[in-house]
């Protein structure tokens, strides 16, 4: 479920009797608009957050029961693969996303929320990883847990498969803000209104640019950050600078379309 205002789009994980559990087909429409708002432009921010009481709790395990007991390797694989292509949606995309943390967030709900730009979480929000509690491997969201809070802490999540409130979160660097839950999406969509109404540009190629420069050494980070400071000056129209820089990046981390 999509909605524009004030140039935010909020997508709203909609399957709130199941705890917004990703399914195939909630991972397929997260998917689809999760990339019709990057090429709104109208949009500036994008704002993701969960009906009813929780975030996400995470995959579908009954259809991922199914699946297994169907034995096709193709078909788990093209689940996994609708999965690991939101999660790359969210870092892929140009316009900023924030997640707003209602309740649950575990496993792969606890993955998707990190993968957001920013994360604005309840006071009674709860994350985790319990994947290891059921007999399972936390496999698709340890890259980005191990880069969000370090190696140790990361460790202690996945092995332990424990709980944490959104405070501790918060000391993880897993959070940014904590508000209180009747305030939570009216905060968030305040501060993404504002975020919006700066240059499109500018937030566009400061987070393109901010994954590129986390993600090698401090010598390839400079390099990559000149390259983009000489191309936003050469062109004439800022707007196509970033959008030039952002092609040129997807191509570079990714391999061009049909290259995956």
């Amino acid at each position: 479920m999509v909605e524009v205002e004030a140039g935010v789009a909020t997508v709203t994980l909609n399957r709130p009797e199941a705890r917004n559990a990703l399914d195939s087909r909630l991972l397929g429409e997260l998917s689809a608009a999760l990339w019709a708002v990057e090429a709104d432009p109208d949009v500036g921010m994008v704002v993701l957050t969960g009906a009813g009481p929780s975030f996400c709790a995470g995959a579908d395990l009954k259809e991922m029961s199914a699946q297994h007991d169907q034995d096709d390797f193709f078909v788990t694989r093209a689940r996994t693969d609708q999965s690991m292509n939101v999660h790359l949606a969210l870092v892929q995309m140009t316009t900023p996303v924030i997640a707003a943390v209602n309740g649950h967030a575990l496993a792969g709900g606890c993955g998707l929320a990190l993968s957001c730009d920013l994360v604005f979480a309840a006071e009674s929000a709860t994350f985790g990883y319990p994947e290891v509690l059921r007999g399972q491997v936390a496999a698709l969201v340890m890259a980005n847990l191990v880069r969000v809070v370090g190696r140790k802490p990361a460790m202690e999540l996945l092995l332990s498969g424990r709980r944490i409130d959104a405070a501790e979160a918060t000391r993880l660097s897993m959070v940014n803000r904590v508000v209180p839950d009747d305030r939570l999406l009216a905060e968030t969509l305040s501060y993404a209104r504002e975020l919006a109404g700066r240059s499109r540009s500018s937030v566009q190629m400061t987070k393109e640019l901010f994954y590129r420069v986390s993600e090698g050494t401090y010598d390839q980070a400079i390099r990559i950050a000149r390259d983009a400071n000489l191309l936003m000056k050469s062109t004439r129209d800022s707007h196509d600078g970033a959008r030039t820089f952002a092609e040129r990046s997807r191509i570079d981390r990714h391999g061009a379309p049909g290259q995956n």
